[in-house]
């Protein structure tokens, strides 16, 4: 065998669809029972309702398309998957305090934005409703916000050593007024999962500067129009299935080991014991699973050793059904202030199975993501239920008496806590072993992506590697979409500033 890859995770499929194109068959062992890794569809609810059964499709938690995800995009293009995904049109910011709820629409502003990136962000202040979420010592501490932000175009923490090791978000955030220092803090939650006060400072401007702050159509979104796993992994596992690879699920890989030959991969599906050799071998398991798999190995552990493998994160989703929907706010949202819940989605607007249901009985379903912290997400269900449940009622107290069904799902910790910086001693898709390459979402590799278009990336990265390795041709990677002129200006000009600042020190 030429190529085995252990993982099915989006990162693993990308590298074995593109294995799969230039010809090399490859095998792919997934531990689990189901594709997808952080991105699989999940088990089936059924609600009986208005005299009918209705079924719902649970999954890892609600994902889609990002305006930067060139590579994950040209990827199910060329195979026409997903060719109906719903763009986002709203998202809220709520604030909480006490029983007083705030909102203001927070995300078409920016990425509507007439002024050009990096100042689109300025499109908020002229909104009376963003205006009313802010304090007097918001509006005077303008200026020290703007001046932290524009830290993120002065340092490139995915592809240059930063001077930013062992700080976090929380110390950008001090001495920032509360209001923005709330809203700030909702956003990175909800893309970094995490805490300030847990958040290495590099993976939050690399977090800035590919989602929003270099471009504003990085900002557009869309969303699958039913579970992840049903809209993308499915069918990309039938593609890989055409062009000649070879997937099986619950096959838990046990240890790898390296010999003349390659690589010896050991792994179970049940009680039945199985081992094969190949050339190339690629791991793309989530941080803690990849952690285990190398430090196992007598051939890898040396190296493993001397690692640094980043936090994983367990999170929490909330889903409540009402038998009416709220009559007012956008499709989606952050929350700051005394919220439990970090995000929200109203999915009868985008998902075809819950549109279906709410179209037939005015009812609707909402998901919300719970990211800590860990001595919340270990309170009993009941009591983290009861919290979202009060969250989501006290937004829409319009829904008050109309719960009809509501479900917990926890997370394992394989959501990572990401940090960039070349100078942390990651494990990249150049591995330090011979014939072994590795990819995922938290993988180094010098391309400013993150989350779903960085397992893609790496994926990618991973299948050239062993497709040159054994002769072939390498697929290409798309570069990101480059900054906007105001931008890359100032960010010139930012970078110019620390060059002349390191010579006078030197």
């Amino acid at each position: 065998m030429r190529v085995i890859v252990i993982g099915g995770g989006l990162a693993g499929l990308s590298a074995a669809l593109h294995l799969a194109e230039a010809g090399y068959a490859p095998l792919l062992l997934e531990a689990a029972p189901q594709l997808g890794g952080r991105v699989a569809g999940g088990a089936t609810i059924t609600l009986n309702h208005a005299d009918r059964e209705w079924h719902f499709t649970a999954e890892h938690g609600i994902h889609g398309l990002w305006g930067q995800y060139r590579n994950l995009r040209a990827t199910l293009a060329r195979h026409a998957i997903a060719p109906d995904l719903v763009p986002a049109r709203h998202e809220d910011w709520l604030h909480s305090s006490g029983t007083a709820v705030r909102r203001a629409e927070a995300g078409s502003i920016v990425r509507r934005s007439r002024i050009p990136a990096p100042f689109h962000y300025l499109s908020l202040l002229v909104r009376p409703a963003f205006l009313a979420m802010l304090t007097p010592a918001d509006l005077l501490g303008l200026p020290r916000v703007v001046g932290s932000l524009y830290l993120a175009l002065a340092y490139d923490p995915l592809s240059e050593p930063t001077p930013l090791a062992g700080r976090t978000a929380a110390d950008l955030f001090t001495a920032w007024p509360p209001r923005l220092r709330a809203f700030l803090t909702a956003l990175m939650r909800s893309g970094l999962a995490d805490h300030p006060e847990q958040v290495p400072l590099g993976g939050f401007l690399a977090f800035l500067r590919f989602y929003t702050l270099l471009r504003r159509d990085a900002w557009a979104f869309s969303y699958f129009p039913a579970d992840s796993g049903s809209a993308m992994i499915t069918p990309l596992a039938t593609v890989i299935a055409n062009h000649g690879g070879t997937i099986q699920t619950a096959a838990g890989v046990e240890q790898i080991e390296r010999d003349d030959h390659g690589w010896r991969v050991h792994w179970r599906v049940g009680a039945t014991h199985h081992v094969a050799s190949a050339r190339q071998l690629i791991v793309a398991l989530d941080a803690p699973a990849a952690q285990q798999l190398l430090l196992n190995g007598h051939t890898t552990v040396a190296a493993a050793q001397e690692l640094s493998w980043p936090t994983g994160l367990a999170t929490g989703v909330v889903r409540l059904w009402f038998s009416r929907a709220p009559t007012r706010g956008a499709e989606s949202g952050i929350c700051s202030g005394s919220f439990t819940i970090d995000n929200f989605f109203w999915l009868q607007h985008f998902q075809h199975e819950v549109g279906a249901w709410h179209a037939a009985t005015g009812g609707s379903l909402v998901e919300a993501h719970i990211y800590g912290p860990p001595e919340v997400l270990a309170l009993p269900a009941a009591t983290l239920l009861a919290r979202a449940i009060g969250d989501i009622q006290r937004a829409y107290p319009e829904l008050r008496g109309n719960l009809l069904h509501q479900t917990l799902q926890r997370n394992p910790p394989s959501h990572t806590r990401f940090a960039a910086g070349a100078e942390t001693n990651q494990l990249a898709v150049a591995s330090p072993w011979p014939d072994l390459s590795c990819c995922g979402d938290w993988i180094a590799y010098p391309h400013p992506a993150l989350f779903l278009e960085r397992a893609t990336v790496t994926g990618i990265a991973a299948a050239a590697r062993a497709i040159s390795a054994l002769g072939g041709n390498p697929p290409d990677i798309l570069p990101a979409l480059p900054p906007e002129a105001p931008a890359r200006a100032l960010e010139r000009a930012l970078r110019g500033v620390r060059k002349r600042v390191r010579q006078r020190s030197a």
